[in-house]
């Protein structure tokens, strides 16, 4: 136990959560409020604003202000230091330079043709996607999932402290208000005609093999809390269990497609709408070894 809890801390303060990559949103605004803003939203409060801007090299937040609010386009400048501060490499930088260009284009009626070209051969990798901020959020954020799921248990009460004490603690009060926002207006929950949160949309199954920061920080997220399950929960609430096996590559794909497999009829046994409880099974599959060449 005392190796396991170690394990776990040593894990917590070397492991990054997945860095966020402009590649995967459809505007750079989206991106940048982003990794910028508290929650992924524009906010009102101008000392996270002020920070920023400061950052930046700017006196004022007022200029940061109107690129997020979409009332002005940033500055070569702003470019620059938008760029160095988020430590975009060249590519991205280049990617970021041609959605405002795009932006222009188009606010000007011109023809944004030669721009789409030169966006499509940057962004050429055949598994990209490209999402607006809110499905960003909702894929992302480990939580969203978690209280759709909640909100369908006989149990529940529509109350931020409530749902905060019910999730131990793992969310904050004003994440909670921000996804039940966010899932309202993407109508994936709903309200029936006596007022009360319902779940309008089952599930979120997304494209297997896509190479999506999204996607990567959810895993994360939910990695996370079975790291932290393992210190925190009593044995009998929890299945922790490994593998160490030799397989052939040739077999790779059909032991994921058992994998997802198990996972749909998993679900398909066990999970119902009448439980008050939420659990979370997550499946690790992945490479110890990799090829060396002999010197």
């Amino acid at each position: 136990m005392h190796e396991t809890f170690n394990l776990t801390r040593i894990m917590k303060e070397t492991v990054e959560q997945p860095r966020i990559s402009i590649f995967d949103f459809e505007n750079y605004r989206d991106f940048l409020i982003k990794v910028g803003m508290p929650d992924g939203l524009y906010s009102h409060t101008s000392n996270n604003l002020q920070t920023w801007a400061k950052r930046l090299g700017y006196k004022s937040p007022s200029s940061l202000t109107m690129v997020l609010k979409g009332q002005r386009s940033p500055s070569f400048e702003m470019v620059g230091a938008l760029s160095e501060d988020l430590g975009m490499n060249t590519k991205e930088r280049t990617f970021f330079q041609l959605l405002i260009q795009l932006e222009k284009a188009i606010k000007k009626n011109k023809d944004p043709k030669e721009i789409l070209e030169k966006i499509e051969k940057l962004n050429s990798d055949k598994h990209s996607i490209s999402l607006g901020l809110k499905e960003f959020s909702a894929i992302s954020e480990w939580y969203f999932l978690t209280i759709k799921q909640l909100i369908s248990t006989p149990c529940f009460i529509e109350d931020e402290d409530w749902i905060f004490r019910k999730l131990r603690k793992k969310v904050t009060p004003s994440q909670i208000k921000n996804a039940i926002s966010i899932m309202l207006e993407m109508e994936t929950i709903g309200r029936d005609e006596t007022g009360k949160l319902v779940v309008l949309k089952e599930g979120l199954v997304t494209t297997n093999d896509v190479p999506s920061s999204a996607i990567k920080r959810h895993h994360f997220g939910m990695i996370n809390r079975a790291l932290e399950a393992i210190e925190e929960q009593d044995v009998k609430d929890r299945q922790v269990t490994s593998i160490t096996m030799k397989i052939k590559e040739e077999d790779l794909s059909a032991a994921k497609k058992s994998i997802f497999e198990f996972i749909k009829d998993f679900n398909e046994k066990f999970s119902t709408t009448e439980a008050d409880e939420l659990f979370q099974m997550n499946m690790q599959f992945f490479k110890h070894t990799r090829e060396v060449t002999k010197q």
